[in-house]
C-alpha cells in the first residue's frame, strides 16, 4: 500500500503499511503490528507500548472502502494522541509531586 493521506478536522493524517507494520501519523506516530498486535505510540525518541487491540479487515488494507478505513484510522489515531497527552500530563503531574514532597520534606527537617 502506497502512503496515503486522512483528512481530520486540523489537517491530515500519513499512513503507510510495510509488511504487517502500519504507520499512523508523524509526531507522535501510531505504529501497529497487525500480525501480533504489539501496538506502540512513538512520541520523539521514546516508544510506549499501547494495549489496544487495532483491527483492519484485509479489504479495508487493500484499499477498499476508502472512507471506512479513513475513519478507523481517525478514530485510532485520535485515541492514541489522548493515550499519550495522559501520559504526559501523569509524568508531569508526578515530577510536580516528588518535587513537592522533597521540598516539604526538607522544610520539616530544618524545623525540627
Amino acid at each position: 500500500m502506497e502512503e496515503r493521506e486522512v483528512l481530520v478536522n486540523d489537517g491530515k493524517i500519513t499512513f503507510k503499511l510495510e509488511g504487517t507494520k502500519l504507520y499512523i501519523g508523524d509526531m507522535p506516530q501510531l505504529i501497529v503490528d497487525l500480525e501480533t498486535q504489539e501496538n506502540y505510540i512513538r512520541s520523539g525518541e521514546r516508544l510506549i507500548s499501547y494495549k489496544k487491540r487495532i483491527e483492519l479487515s484485509p479489504d479495508l488494507l487493500a484499499g477498499k472502502r476508502k472512507n471506512v478505513m479513513d475513519t478507523a484510522l481517525r478514530y485510532y489515531y485520535t485515541r492514541a494522541c489522548r493515550t499519550l497527552e495522559a501520559i504526559q500530563y501523569a509524568e508531569e503531574y508526578r515530577e510536580k509531586a516528588n518535587t513537592t514532597v522533597r521540598e516539604y520534606g526538607r522544610k520539616d527537617e530544618g524545623l525540627q
